[in-house]
């Protein structure tokens, strides 16, 4: 007739003894009635060394799916409109993005400074039209700098031929005089 034998307080020891869950605690069936008698922490460390009571390894599991699904994510899948849970702001922070993207723009304008691209008036206004929203990207901040610099450099040559033609006017003029002041 088989007997059966109640080891709840067997496992809650060796459990305490080894450290670890009392479902991780593995007692050998065919010793029952040995373990039965252990009563105290000391035996139960005695049937540990006997090989009566074991300590069942960590189970492993895979992580191979969760690393194809990690590198599909990073290509894009699994991330259309069906998978989105929070909101806009919450997947990325228009704030976090904003900052993102004001630092990029100020790096670019401080390097062009640096290098001498453009002049510390010019750096200052664009600064002041970064901080009010007006360029989305650095593409379109460097395509303004250049706009910006050929309007300059047009208004200063169309300012040296005003200039120029001044001075023709001027020396026609004082030669005009010259030849009236010789006649008469």
């Amino acid at each position: 007739m088989y007997k059966y034998y109640s080891l709840k307080l067997q496992k809650r020891l060796a459990a305490s003894v080894l450290k670890c869950g009392k479902n991780k605690i593995w007692m050998d069936p065919n010793e029952i009635n040995e373990i039965s008698l252990a009563n105290s922490r000391f035996s139960i460390r005695k049937l540990y060394k006997e090989g009566l009571i074991l300590k069942k390894p960590p189970k492993v599991y895979s992580r191979a799916r969760v690393r194809l699904y990690k590198l599909a994510k990073r290509k894009g899948r699994h991330m259309g409109i069906g998978k989105r849970r929070g909101t806009k702001n919450a997947r990325t922070n228009t704030k976090t993005l904003w900052i993102k993207r004001q630092r990029v723009l100020r790096r670019l304008l401080k390097r062009f400074r640096d290098a001498k691209k453009i002049d510390r008036h010019l750096y200052h206004s664009f600064y002041l039209r970064c901080k009010g929203n007006q360029f989305k990207n650095k593409r379109t901040l460097v395509e303004a700098i250049q706009r910006e610099k050929a309007e300059i450099l047009k208004k200063k040559t169309i300012a040296d031929q005003l200039e120029a033609k001044r001075l023709k006017a001027q020396i026609l003029r004082n030669k005009r005089k010259m030849k009236k002041d010789k006649e008469q």
